[in-house]
């Protein structure tokens, strides 16, 4: 019969079907994990201290303090971002243009009125040494003594520091997906190798499995996002899931008859082999399994058997969408 059609591919679309579905639960895990650790925040904090550390505001301390202040700490404190924190709570977004306001409010806080290109270039050099100074200089270097332009330079600049920082929080994401992939895979008993057994050994539930599958393939691309719905609250982002997020009850009964501790001989010696498959698989991610399910699924009902063909009523002209 060839590969079309075969009991090959038909495991073979078992095994993404069931990658993707414990790649759709890892990832729920994985934000509740978020959103209790507070990452996006710990992250957006640990990003703004990296950007302006290093940076006094004054040579001398003001009067009453023992110290000369760091800028971070003035940043910290300006109305603007201090109304942000939801009590010591830190926010979990900042718009650049809440920052490049709330920074050139401070280097420009002797002065009253409108501020001018002249008012923040002053502001600037009276600045002590620093990392945070000469980028500044830089920036207003090449702005045609257009305050719009120093403001919008400003604001270039913090973006390019948030997408640094956004790379550390994908970083930090694919470790503790990892971590999380790990624990599902053992509790669940997600051993590929069992896994494969099964859909192998049984012709029954390896059907149920495809025909799941197709339905799976229909629906839309798991996603998640963060929106912030109330712009006065960058504390309380909200996670938005679509469809393909949501397992239904088909494939949860699916997915407990091929993984779990169904009985005492679920374990031996490969098993922790088919562990580690599991493991780094979920890490791939539910998107990737998704689309790998489009076109495997392709390559399954585009190579269907002549005897499967007839099957289909022609005057009904329906086809099998992947």
């Amino acid at each position: 019969m060839g590969l079309f059609n075969s009991t090959i591919l038909d495991v073979i679309i078992g095994l993404i079907f069931v990658y993707l579905l414990l790649s759709i639960m890892c990832t729920a895990a994985n934000e509740w994990v978020a959103a209790l650790g507070k990452r996006r925040a710990k992250t957006l904090v640990r990003g703004l201290e990296q950007l302006l550390n290093n940076q006094l505001l004054t040579e001398d301390p003001r009067p009453g303090e023992k110290t000369p202040k760091p800028l971070v700490d003035a940043f910290r404190e300006h109305p603007l971002i201090k109304t942000m924190f939801n009590g010591e709570r830190p926010p979990t977004y900042l718009s650049p243009r809440s920052f490049s306001t709330s920074l050139t409010d401070i280097l420009t806080a002797e002065h009253g009125g409108p501020v001018t290109f002249e008012n923040l270039l002053k502001g600037v050099s009276k600045l002590p040494e620093g990392e945070v100074k000469k980028s500044l200089v830089a920036l207003l270097r090449h702005c045609d003594r257009d305050i719009d332009k120093a403001r919008f330079a400003i604001e270039g600049w913090f973006n390019d520091a948030m997408d640094r920082v956004s790379g550390w929080y994908k970083r930090r994401t694919q470790l503790w997906t990892i971590v999380i992939a790990a624990v599902l895979t053992v509790v669940a008993n997600a051993d590929t190798i069992q896994i494969t057994r099964k859909l192998w050994t049984d012709p029954v539930l390896r059907s149920a499995v495809v025909e799941e599958a197709k339905v799976r393939a229909q629906k839309p691309r798991p996603t998640v996002s963060v929106e912030y719905e109330n712009e006065d609250d960058p504390t309380n982002p909200t996670v938005t899931r679509n469809e393909g997020n949501q397992l239904s009850d088909k494939e949860r009964d699916l997915l407990g008859a091929l993984v779990g501790w169904h009985n005492k001989d679920n374990f031996n010696p490969f098993t922790p082999l088919g562990w580690l498959l599991t493991v780094l698989a979920i890490s791939m991610g539910a998107p990737f399994w998704f689309d790998m399910l489009n076109k495997i699924m392709n390559i399954r009902f585009a190579g269907k058997s002549p005897d499967e063909r007839a099957k289909v009523p022609e005057k009904s002209g329906s086809t099998v969408r992947a």
